[in-house]
């Protein structure tokens, strides 16, 4: 998806215009997001990559990603990395990454980590990720924070070779494959209202039985091959599923 993208603004930004060129450029990465050749959530090279592969200077495609920030058609953050804010369409068949939602909404992002280590597959993981059990897999588990409040659990699942060093990990788990030429084409999801057991009542700030939303994602590579399975518990009283919304899943933390 992202050659696609490059291929598509080059393409633009060779046409004859009198506007300048970074106005060229921050309107063909809109035209290009409109196309759904980017997706909300997705991240975009770096700027010093972008202006290598488009053969333009780093000031244009600065200027650029200022004027797309103020629009608030992407987010730039320190250590995360650009992400497409805003389209005109999108599912829940595509990732829409966590922090990208919670700063789209003005908010802050951190994480408490439970987990980061090589364990061998369970059946039921293997299942998921079509492994053989016992082959060795990298599980994250962190609590999510938005406004250093508990909003979320995620215990995530991924194929060693697209992960080997998860102990490394402190951020986006997105923007990094995207440093690593990964990319996500296709999200699968499942959702069910359940209640919350004690024991996550207590890490979520939340009393025993509150609502929580259990979403099972599943995420494939350009190659259809899978390389993530997540459970992510959600607090109730945070997450909810809006169909009239671009993203489907509403985050609330006032």
């Amino acid at each position: 998806m992202l050659n696609h993208f490059v291929d598509w603004v080059r393409e633009q930004l060779e046409k004859k215009s009198n506007s300048p060129r970074y106005i060229q450029l921050q309107k063909a990465i809109e035209a290009a997001i409109e196309k759904q050749l980017l997706e909300v959530g997705d991240f975009l090279p770096p700027e010093r990559r972008l202006a290598e592969l488009l053969s333009i200077s780093r000031v244009t495609v600065s200027k650029a990603m200022q004027l797309l920030e103020e629009k608030e058609v992407i987010i730039r953050q320190q250590g995360i990395g650009t992400q497409v804010a805003k389209s005109g369409n999108s599912s829940l068949n595509k990732a829409v990454g966590f922090t990208s939602q919670i700063i789209k909404e003005g908010g802050t992002v951190s994480n408490c980590w439970l987990s980061r280590n090589i364990i061998p597959a369970s059946e039921e993981i293997a299942k998921k990720l079509s492994l053989n059990i016992g082959d060795h897999i990298a599980e994250l588990r962190r609590i999510r924070l938005a406004n250093d409040t508990p909003v979320s659990l995620e215990n995530t699942y991924i194929p060693r070779k697209y992960l080997p060093c998860p102990e490394l990990l402190e951020g986006s788990l997105y923007e990094h494959w995207e440093k690593e030429n990964i990319h996500l084409t296709n999200v699968n999801h499942k959702i069910k209202a359940i209640s919350c057991p004690a024991e996550l009542a207590e890490l979520l700030n939340i009393a025993e039985n509150s609502p929580l939303l259990q979403i099972h994602q599943i995420s494939f590579n350009g190659q259809n091959d899978i390389i993530e399975f997540s459970e992510i518990l959600c607090r109730g009283d945070i997450y909810g599923l809006d169909f009239n919304s671009p993203q489907n899943i509403d985050i609330n933390y006032d």
